[in-house]
């Protein structure tokens, strides 16, 4: 059973250690065999509904959020969220981009593509659809209208994404001057992100380099003794915390490490890109939460990075 690429087993794992419990332990309380437990958290074997009923009650939680299927609670603080700052990161790729059309020309697009390494899939599908079209002299005016029918087949939370890079796509084929570009971006950004991402770059570009902002997190402090949960996490390597930031939402994220020591924190930290790692910064510097914030975020990380831990 998997909901969102979470498991079920993962969450078991991560509630029984929570609770500092061995498989054997929490067997007994079940009246099931430890082999019973241990393939329910290797996903070979799902518990019956009544074993659910069993463990929600156990554990304190409901059926959904033990399926992984809990609607966000933790209210939401600053300024992070992920579809914006996804935007804002394709947007600072356009931007690149028409610096480098400008510069170079807009074959040398290709060559920048080839080394993108974001998160969007629609960008370099775009930029390679365009100059395939460029180069085979297809009409200008058809050409974004082809690509404007494939925006239309994105997934409904990625249209906006696809909308902005062909809009944009198309005034860098045509040379317009980068200010109207910033406004065109912005219009799909919004007012208030646009600026948080000026003051971003001053800040990362200028001021604050990475490290200043990382630093200051490195003598932090557990929230508390009972908010130790992520602190195996030290020995876990930069791919697969890349893997579970990919997994995981900003609540749960700024929450989990406001809780942690600040070995942790930076370790996580260190694999976000300039931008986000200002903006998830701010997040932890603003949040206002209680113990149980914190050791519901931090099992949620458990439950999905559990698995990269040693035994």
């Amino acid at each position: 059973m998997e909901y969102r690429k979470i498991t079920i087993g993962g969450k078991i794992y991560s509630l029984r250690v929570a609770k500092g419990m061995t498989q054997e332990q929490l067997a007994a309380i079940l009246c099931v065999s430890p082999a019973a437990v241990s393939k329910w958290e290797r996903n070979l074997a799902n518990p019956n509904i009544e074993m659910l009923w069993s463990l929600a009650d156990y554990f304190e939680c409901s059926i959904d959020e033990l399926v992984g299927r809990e609607e966000k609670c933790l209210e939401k603080v600053g300024i992070y969220d992920s579809k914006k700052a996804q935007l804002i990161e394709v947007a600072e790729e356009l931007l690149e981009c028409s610096e480098i059309s400008r510069r170079e020309g807009l074959l040398a697009l290709d060559g920048y593509m080839k080394a993108y390494k974001g998160e969007s899939k629609f960008l370099p599908f775009a930029i390679r659809f365009f100059l395939q079209a460029f180069m085979k002299r297809i009409d200008f005016e058809l050409t974004f209208q082809l690509l404007n029918n494939y925006v239309e087949t994105l997934p409904n939370e990625e249209r906006k994404e696809g909308c902005m890079i062909a809009q944009v796509l198309k005034r860098i084929a045509s040379g317009e001057n980068p200010q109207m570009l910033q406004e065109v971006i912005a219009s799909y950004v919004g007012i208030g992100y646009w600026e948080k991402l000026e003051d971003a770059n001053r800040r990362v570009r200028g001021k604050k380099n990475r490290e200043e902002i990382i630093g200051k997190y490195r003598e932090k402090k557990l929230f508390s003794e009972k908010t130790d949960l992520l602190e195996r996490f030290e020995t876990v390597g930069d791919f697969e915390i890349q893997v579970i930031l990919r997994n995981l939402d900003d609540e749960t994220l700024t929450a989990a490490l406001c809780g942690a020591s600040g070995k942790i924190v930076a370790g996580f930290l260190m694999n976000l890109s300039d931008i986000l790692l200002y903006f998830v910064s701010e997040d932890i510097d603003n949040w206002k939460g209680t113990e149980e914030d914190i050791l519901k975020a931090q099992r949620r990380v458990l439950a999905i990075g559990g698995c990269f831990l040693p035994e």
